[in-house]
């Protein structure tokens, strides 16, 4: 079964609290030191004067203190699905000249054919209920010889390990169960349908958790917890398990595809 329905969206990021939570606890757990945004901006390749869109932006946390970094004249859309999370981004970096805030969604966008050298849609592509509609869009609004930037999870890593402990509790549950409908597993075939040179980039990372309330807020954050008991129990389980073993070990999957488009003769 595969997760892509609009409304999980739409309650899961009407702010950036829900993404706020997670970002944290990668932030502070993850046992790669590099960081994601930090190993993500190693892949990028922005050139002088050239045109940036970031669908799905969040509260724009990847362009922290690395806005110094862009070459010069660029400018970079910053948009998202959720106004709310528009509003952030837009609170966030309103200062700098080189930034627009805009409220889109990736099956419509409100851009002209080969308006952008570079489209970014980080962790995001799962969401969207008629992605092949969203992926034509993306290649319309794409310049000839431009690049499309898709980052995304494994249904390998905290998916399943999760579920697993739900599962302890619940035999019946279905908490991280569902699997992600764009994926490291199947990224490269379906970007393929749209562009060319589909290259899958791994990154290497997992969590040793020492903070066990920075995983139960990220667990809540992710899914309902049905009430103070059930958190109770997954907090003493996850903190049985840090006192064992000095941290909760979680696996993880995740990974960027980078794609040209088809048009494309230079790249």
């Amino acid at each position: 079964m595969f997760r892509n329905e609009t409304n999980f969206a739409e309650q899961q990021y009407a702010n950036d609290m829900n993404l706020s939570a997670r970002i944290n606890l990668h932030a502070k757990h993850s046992t790669n030191k590099r960081g994601f945004a930090d190993w993500l901006w190693e892949h990028y390749d922005f050139t002088e004067n050239c045109k940036i869109l970031e669908l799905g932006c969040g509260n724009g946390a990847q362009w922290a203190d690395r806005i110094a970094s862009l070459p010069t004249e660029c400018e970079v859309v910053l948009s998202d699905f959720s106004e709310g999370m528009v509003n952030a981004a837009k609170e966030r970096y309103t200062e700098h000249k080189a930034f627009s805030f805009q409220q889109i969604d990736i099956q419509n966008i409100s851009f002209t054919d080969g308006t952008f050298d570079a489209i970014i849609a980080n962790h995001m592509l799962y969401h969207v209920p008629d992605l092949p509609r969203g992926l034509t869009e993306v290649r319309r609004v794409l310049k000839s010889g431009g690049v499309f930037y898709a980052s995304t999870l494994g249904n390998g890593g905290m998916q399943p390990y999760l579920h697993g402990v739900f599962k302890r509790f619940n035999p019946d549950t279905n908490a991280f169960a569902t699997q992600f409908s764009f994926n490291l597993q199947n990224g490269a075939e379906i970007l393929g349908e749209h562009f060319d040179n589909v290259k899958r980039v791994d990154y290497v990372d997992s969590l040793a958790v020492t903070e066990t309330q920075d995983l139960i807020d990220w667990i809540k954050s992710s899914v309902a917890i049905e009430n103070a008991d059930e958190e109770r129990r997954l907090f003493d389980h996850f903190e049985d398990i840090r006192k064992r073993d000095g941290a909760i070990n979680i696996p993880k999957e995740a990974g960027l595809f980078i794609s040209g488009d088809k048009r494309n003769a230079k790249r």
